[in-house]
């Protein structure tokens, strides 16, 4: 048995003069010292027994290091043999991913090779610093902390295409005659076993050398499938999708929506360790800055995508939503096999023996139900109570991108201004999606325009920062204030701007978008401070230089934007540019400031020589 092997796989960051928000101020790491995030909270601590301003801190600090490309060292665990996800030949789609990662963070990639189903690998490689991350963690694993999740899938039933089979759940009798191929420790032999389905099935065991017998890898049993060995194989399915990809003539049944109780379809994202926040919001920002690539590489492995607002790459599978345990009675019916699948009968019994309606309304909201949401505002549900997670229905609903629902909720007189627990209110939620309908609906039912979120970004500045620029628009032409200094930085929104990239420098802009030079011109309209400084003494235009970003210096000079003003440092956004190497913004200054210096000149007096040379 082959453990504890390392292979690496360098991946150079991009070369790139684009530095963090703001560089102007010095480099986030300076040489031999420890990075900053250390110095704004005990990094000891578990993520959540980090305090607000902790997070907040953290998370500016990952942004900066993930825009300079300096994570630095990323060790990967992965198992050396079991594909499609991961083996020592680099030809799994998680070794695909970290790749990604790699050259989106500036970091050198190594893999910790170890069989992913060893007993005990987290404790054993985590907590003895083998490795920082691992792709494919369940989000909310109990020993980990887990990034955005990246994708959902479900467990499948794959069978041959020229089998003739049509299975339509779990009750169905056929699958008691057929020859049924299983994973010894999967959820789904789980509920095979609770359906009787046991005499018939052929338990694929639990190995550590499938790096050196692939027939021991669990995508195999798909294999036997294919060659006629087995009639059905009732695996994870991007085991199945993998062979469907490369032409297997088989088909997937997802079961995620045939089981109530024993989850089937689970949310996946990179786990590390519990007091490593810093690099959960670093790949953070990679993953959802790369979804194009993820999602690619995702759909050429045959993976299947389960429906997921919040995931990364959100699929198109029908989802199960919430399993929700309840307590059986006679008079309580079962809860149906999805939220979305409850009739206003079933929903009005379980409230007669005594549902909580606000429960339910969780539910009914998740699954975008207006009729049960109505059923259960008339009965007495609170249209602004948090739930257990801390969203307020209107904030969930502003989460989901479910703008009927918004108005159905403001209708029923939810506050249009509360915001959940974490200091989120609905507009806010609506413009980091960039969900622009919903933020004119809310906008319409007076939402405060100014308010400040938990970074102290309203929702304005927080647009253009998360980069959503159909949001930030939609602001501006409602009337949102182009001028507030926003957080302890004193930032106003068109600094923020003149940080984004412009086009080519990495971002791609249809003809129909928004981009941000579009939203400093519309800053810049609105009445704008051309000339407004942080607490640093920085401008947009020294930002701009520090960002290489021609377009946006030429557009702010020409706005009145004064080349000569100094920062604390006594340093002008010429001096920047050159102490950056950014020579296009050094150019476009030198250029750009003379070319209006000379049509400001005064005409020479009558009589005066002519200049020479």
């Amino acid at each position: 048995m082959k453990k504890n092997r390392m292979a690496t796989l360098v991946l150079v960051g991009f070369v790139s003069s684009v530095f963090a928000t703001f560089a102007a101020r010095g480099p986030l790491f300076a040489a031999g010292s420890p990075p900053a995030y250390k110095a704004v909270t005990d990094i000891n601590k578990e993520f959540s027994d980090l305090t607000p301003r902790e997070r907040i801190a953290i998370k500016e600090e990952a942004k900066k290091a993930y825009e300079k490309k300096s994570l630095g060292n990323l060790v990967v665990c992965a198992d050396p043999g079991n594909m499609p996800f991961s083996n020592e030949e680099l030809q799994g789609f998680e070794n695909k991913i970290a790749e990604v990662l790699g050259k989106a963070t500036g970091a050198h990639i190594s893999f910790y090779w170890r069989p992913s189903y060893e007993r005990g690998m987290t404790r054993q490689t985590f907590a003895t610093g083998m490795c920082d991350a691992m792709i494919d963690i369940p989000t909310g694993y109990e020993t980990l902390l887990t990034t955005n999740p990246i994708y959902r899938t479900t467990y499948v039933l794959a069978y041959r295409d020229d089998k003739g089979l049509h299975i339509n759940g779990f009750n169905d009798p056929e699958l008691k005659r057929l020859k049924i191929g299983v994973f010894q420790t999967s959820g789904i032999r789980q509920v095979l076993m609770q359906h009787g389905i046991f005499d018939n099935v052929q338990v694929h065991t639990v190995t550590h050398d499938a790096d050196i017998n692939e027939k021991d890898q669990p995508w195999y049993q798909v294999q036997q499938v294919v060659d006629g060995n087995l009639d059905v194989a009732a695996v994870w399915g991007p085991f199945a999708g993998w062979l469907k990809s490369k032409g297997a003539p088989i088909t997937l049944q997802p079961v995620n929506l045939w089981e109530d109780k024993v989850p089937l379809e689970f949310d996946l994202g990179i786990g590390v360790r519990k007091t490593d926040a810093f690099l959960k919001y670093v790949l953070d920002y990679a993953l959802d800055d790369h979804k194009t690539e993820i999602e690619k590489i995702l759909k050429d492995y045959g993976v299947p995508l389960v429906q997921c607002s919040r995931c990364v790459v959100q699929g198109d599978l029908p989802a199960h939503g919430s399993y929700t345990k309840v307590v059986q009675t006679k008079t309580l019916p079962p809860v149906p096999a999805s939220e979305q699948a409850a009739t206003l009968n079933e929903l009005k019994t379980r409230l007669a023996a005594g549902a909580d309606p606000n429960e339910e309304l969780d539910a009914a909201l998740i699954a975008n139900d207006p009729q049960r949401v109505k059923l259960l505002l008339s009965r007495g549900a609170d249209v602004n109570k948090r739930d257990a997670q801390g969203y307020t229905p209107l904030t969930s609903a502003a989460r989901q991108r479910y703008t009927d629902m918004i108005k159905l909720l403001l209708d029923h007189k939810a506050d249009v201004n509360l915001a959940n627990a974490d200091g989120m209110t609905p507009l806010l939620e609506s413009a980091m999606r960039d969900d622009v309908p919903s933020i004119k609906v809310l906008l319409a039912h007076g939402a405060d325009k100014e308010v400040k979120g938990p970074g102290g970004f309203d929702p304005l500045a927080l647009s253009i920062e998360e980069r959503k620029y159909a949001a930030a628009k939609a602001l501006i032409d409602a009337g949102a204030k182009v001028s507030v200094t926003e957080g302890e930085q004193r930032l106003t929104p068109l600094m923020i701007a003149a940080a984004e990239s412009a086009p080519g420098e990495g971002e791609v802009f249809v003809p129909s978008s928004t981009r941000p030079i579009d939203i400093a011109k519309l800053l810049i309209k609105g009445g704008a401070d051309v000339n407004a400084k942080d607490k640093d003494g920085v401008t947009a235009l020294m930002v701009a230089a520090s960002h290489n970003n021609a377009p946006m210096v030429g557009l702010l000079l020409q706005s009145g934007a004064d080349h000569a003003a100094k920062n604390a440092k006594g340093q002008t956004a010429l001096d920047i540019a050159k102490l950056n190497g950014n020579l296009d913004a050094a150019q476009a200054i030198s250029v750009v400031s003379k070319a209006l210096s000379a049509t400001e000149a005064p005409a020479p007096a009558a009589g005066s020589p002519e200049p020479k040379g």
